[in-house]
């Protein structure tokens, strides 16, 4: 049976991908989340080129930045 994976954490009334974070800032009342998403472009020609734009999303309130300190103390890979 496959399992399901846990990548997408709800924060406030947005889904982050957690997946696709980068990098987090912690600035103590609140979270800097960077995530990469990949875009296509079409670059004058028929193939479309992949670019990564960097997203970044700010978790301000103080149960939602303990739901994600909680969410990345579970799931530290060392």
């Amino acid at each position: 049976m496959r399992q399901r994976p846990h990548a997408f954490l709800r924060v406030g009334d947005r889904w982050i991908n957690m997946a696709m974070v980068t990098d987090i800032e912690d600035r103590g009342d609140r979270l800097i989340v960077f995530m990469a998403s990949d875009m296509a472009r079409l670059t004058g020609g028929d193939e479309p080129s992949a670019i990564d734009v960097a997203r970044r999303v700010s978790v301000e309130g103080p149960e939602d930045v303990e739901k994600m300190r909680r969410w990345l103390l579970l799931n530290d890979v060392e």
